[in-house]
């Protein structure tokens, strides 16, 4: 929580916040701005940093009431504190000695305008400053900005203080007083557009900045993307300034409209805003008093082939018997009930007996190939053969001895390509053990039971290291490196832990509060978490070496959309995977009481056939749409696994294969209305093994009001290119060795960020060999 020191009134809207934030502080240069929180129901807001005072470990923030995030703001007082406070982000404005330069700061633009009037009069620069508002009212710190320019003009739109006339006047005075190398402009939109048409008649190069249309802040949902010179653009990643002669300005209009239907609607619903969410809370089922559970024995003793139970279960029952039990079938919500509820798991969870039947058709090889194909090498026959013996508990401790999620593998891991593809049921003609089933059992018994306990832990040996990122590598490197006995602190850049696993992975796939146990757990374990903190922005790699981490290993996932970079891509309503389910799952968009806006489609294209494209289909239909899946291969070449794609059929989504986007045609205010398709046909196969689609030169047009892209994700250049030395691969991945160790010594690196996008199993895995690799150079 960040609390309010200071608050100021300047006119009957704007408002000056001091707000404690000693990290941003520190290390904010002018033209970064921060995102915010206002409270846990907030949708998160960007806003550029006004000053700061380091000694105080302060920063200022002007804001003026707009809509409803703005306006809960507005109404906090000194000693409140907001939820969250996100920074420095963006790229710092461009600052030398360019000569004489103008500064343009409209309305609430003179704030964050004031610190690179700063910057650039250090420089040496000759400032000359025009400040411009509506009245005398709405003029903002003239005494700072005076006390940093060489000359300062005011303009009035009603003449009311300095000059009578909108703010391009002024500048048009001053580049007819002297010559002008540069000019910057920082206010609504529209006075920026209209100061970039001035400065092209003179041939002045003029930045301006565009964060008002961010919503993320990080680079991670595409919401913000923009034509600048032809080229689209991520605001928050590639700016926030640009030269304005390059800004596509109507597109720029457009899009920040984007919500505004959705917006206004909250503000009618006001009051309703300020009351919180119904958080559900799980009561935890205990365990039955005749199951024998025994959390006591050792690891040694709950894996060991040769132990007498052990023994006792093979005699107990012939091969053959246990190869004649049919495999379980996953009890499901009723398809028709599931598609119109987003927070209900569509797979209920196998009961005692139907678990323990399905143990017994383990063969508890000798040398189990199960093993072989998962990632984290789960002993996997141990924890089956722990429920066929109905402890439990012991199957549990034997799951979290190698995985520090497994409750959350046994839900989205893709059991089928991994352990169980390599089960020796499949050599005779039978159905693979449900690994995955019996894992998600084994995880959920023990959280129901209320008897969760933390794995067998080594002393503590005093060395500290960080991890980056807070998905699934960083949590499984975090939980065996605190195993090991190291000190481990998590740093995260969003409000929430779980990093994909929470903003990307639906409810009804993944429940929240499944997430959250397992981070407890790591918590119980000495696991230390800090949100809002992004390395290499809030904190340099260089500051975590002098506070004396050891070593660090970065798992900031592949958090940047891609797109597909066709005609009429950027028309609004068209939007990435990612910031689709971020809106939804992360910030709960669709509940009415939650501030974050959301459109919601009556009819939806979603493009892509991997599992992020079944998730967005399939909670877009929870929605209320009418949900088109397009993908141009044939459904046999889908990524997404068996099991999504039968329950996106059972719930009604249309699947058009062999069919791919061409190009998107908007309406009149810049919606997407239709989408122009490519008919495809399959030819030889490409790399990946997979025949490659090929146009057949036919098109359909389909018609949408919202289109959702999930043609997958790049690593966010973000956290990789803020560390010197390290050598970066393919669209900024971090390049590491077989030990998951990069060119830097001490760090380490592993899951999206390292192979570009993979699933969550394999990613856990790149943790826990980094975990093992790290630990071994550190301990000598």
């Amino acid at each position: 929580m960040n609390k309010i020191i200071c608050k100021k009134q300047f006119s009957e809207k704007v408002f000056s916040f001091d707000i404690e934030a000693p990290l941003i502080a520190k290390s904010r240069k002018a033209g970064n701005f921060v995102i915010i929180r206002v409270d846990k129901n907030s949708e998160r807001m960007p806003l550029t940093i006004a000053d700061s005072n380091i000694e105080n470990g302060t920063i200022k923030l002007v804001v003026q009431k707009v809509g409803l995030s703005s306006t809960k703001l507005c109404n906090l007082n000194e000693g409140d504190s907001i939820a969250d406070v996100v920074g420095p982000l963006g790229n710092p404005t461009h600052i030398e000695n360019f000569g004489t330069v103008i500064c343009a700061g409209g309305g609430v633009g003179v704030a964050p305008m004031l610190p690179i009037i700063r910057a650039l009069k250090k420089a040496g620069n000759r400032v000359l400053s025009v400040l411009a508002g509506r009245n005398r009212d709405l003029i903002i710190m003239e005494d700072e900005v005076r006390a940093s320019s060489d000359e300062t003009i005011i303009m009035t739109d009603d003449g009311s203080y300095g000059e009578k006339g909108v703010v391009t006047v002024g500048i048009e005075k001053l580049i007819n007083q002297e010559n002008i190398d540069k000019v910057f402009a920082i206010g609504p939109p529209i006075m920026m557009k209209f100061c970039c048409m001035l400065t092209q008649k003179y041939n002045i190069s003029t930045d301006v900045s565009l964060n008002t249309i961010m919503v993320d802040g990080t680079g991670m949902c595409g919401a913000c993307r923009l034509t600048i010179g032809g080229k689209t653009k991520f605001v928050c990643i590639d700016g926030p300034e640009f030269d304005g002669a390059l800004v596509d300005w109507d597109e720029m209009f457009k899009r920040m409209g984007t919500f505004k239907n959705a917006e206004k609607e909250e503000m009618e619903h006001y009051a309703e805003h300020l009351s919180s969410t119904n958080e559900s809370v799980c009561e935890p089922c205990k365990a039955n008093d005749d199951i024998h559970n025994d959390v006591t024995e050792s690891i040694e003793a709950l894996t060991d082939r040769n132990s007498n139970w052990r023994l006792e279960l093979r005699k107990g029952m012939k091969p053959k018997e246990r190869t004649s039990i049919e495999r379980v079938m996953m009890p499901e919500l009723d398809a028709e009930y599931r598609a119109k509820t987003r927070l209900e798991e569509v797979n209920i969870g196998l009961t005692k007996e139907m678990a323990v039947l399905e143990s017994h058709r383990c063969l508890d090889c000798a040398k189990p190939s199960c093993v072989e194909g998962c990632p984290v090498s789960i002993n996997i026959p141990s924890f089956i053969k722990n429920i066929e013996r109905e402890n439990f508990l012991g199957a549990a401790k034997v799951l979290k001895s190698t995985s520090a999620l497994p409750a959350v593998c046994g839900r989205v891991c893709p059991q089928e390509k991994q352990c169980e593809s390599k089960c020796v049921h499949l050599k005779m003609g039978e159905k693979a053990v449900a690994i995955g089933y019996l894992e998600r059992f084994a995880a959920d018994y023990e959280r129901e039971s209320g008897m969760a306990t933390v794995p067998e832990m080594d002393p503590l040996n005093g060395i500290k290291v960080a991890v980056v990122g807070s998905g699934p590598s960083g949590l499984s490197f975090a939980g065996d490196m605190a195993k090991m006995g190291f000190d481990v602190y998590v740093f995260e850049a969003l409000h929430e832990i779980g990093g994909v696993l929470k903003y990307g992975i639906p409810e009804f796939r993944l429940p929240n509060k499944i997430v959250d146990v397992e981070i407890e757990n790591l918590k119980k374990m000495g696991v230390h978490f800090q949100t809002d903190c992004i390395i290499g922005k809030t904190i340099s790699v260089k500051d975590l070496e002098d506070k004396n981490f050891k070593g660090i290993f970065v798992g900031s996932g592949a958090g940047l959309p891609n797109f597909m970079d066709i005609p009429g891509e950027n028309a609004l309503n068209i939007m990435s995977s990612n910031e689709y389910l971020t809106r939804i799952n992360l910030m709960d968009a669709a509940n009415p009481h939650t501030d974050t806006p959301i459109n919601i489609g009556k009819h939806v294209i979603v493009i892509g056939g991997g599992n992020t494209a079944m998730d967005s289909c399939r909670t877009a239909k929870r929605l209320g749409a009418d949900v088109t899946l397009v993908y141009r291969r044939s459904e046999a070449e889908m990524p997404a696994r068996l099991e999504e794609v039968k329950h996106a059929k059972e719930e009604g989504i249309n699947f058009m294969t062999l069919h791919n986007p061409k190009e998107y045609i908007a309406d009149e205010n810049g919606a997407v209305k239709a989408a122009t398709l490519d008919v495809m046909k399959l030819g030889e196969p490409d790399q990946s093994g997979r025949c490659r689609p090929e146009t057949t030169g036919q098109t359909i047009t389909l018609e949408c009001d919202q289109v959702i892209v999930a043609v997958g994700v790049s690593p966010n250049p973000l956290v990789p290119k803020s560390i010197e030395g390290l050598e970066l691969g393919r669209k900024n991945t971090i390049v590491v060795d077989d030990n998951m160790k990069s060119s830097r010594n001490n760090i380490y690196a592993g899951g999206d960020i390292v192979r570009g996008g993979a699933t969550v199993i394999l990613a856990m895995g790149d943790g826990r060999r980094a975990a093992a690799n790290m630990a071994k150079e550190l301990k000598g």
